[in-house]
């Protein structure tokens, strides 16, 4: 084929043979009508861009707080914290930051991710009821 056939089968459309996105080489290119799960199936692999932008914003919410509660435990753990503030704290939001990034690798599943980020708000909450007991 030339470079001339090539050019106008790629702006016109056409596959020339070639294999579809989504398909298997080895079924000839005819595998993304058939290799996708029923319009009914219980999710939907593509990720809806409303629930990234709530997860994304929620995220946000978590980022800021988690920022200000970690300023202010520096105060603490260079000041006069108990031993167990610092290891308790740092663990506090190391699983925050895990759950929050669990989400977002959850997106394309309907209700998981809203469950990540509610487990990452309660892990923040403990971050600052140990700031409290400080």
């Amino acid at each position: 084929m030339s470079s001339a056939e090539q050019t106008r089968t790629f702006l016109s459309g056409g596959t020339g043979g070639l294999p579809r996105q989504g398909g298997s080489p080895l079924e000839g290119g005819a595998g993304a009508e058939g290799d996708r799960a029923p319009a009914g199936g219980p999710e939907s692999p593509e990720v809806r861009l409303r629930r990234l932008a709530g997860v994304a914003v929620w995220a946000l919410a978590l980022v800021l707080a988690g920022s200000a509660s970690a300023i202010v435990s520096l105060f603490h753990i260079f000041g006069d914290a108990p031993a167990w503030f610092t290891p308790a704290f740092i663990t506090t939001g190391v699983v925050g930051m895990l759950l929050t990034m669990m989400a977002f690798a959850t997106l394309r599943f309907k209700g998981v991710p809203w469950m990540f980020m509610a487990a990452a708000s309660v892990t923040l909450l403990a971050a600052f009821a140990m700031l409290y007991m400080v």
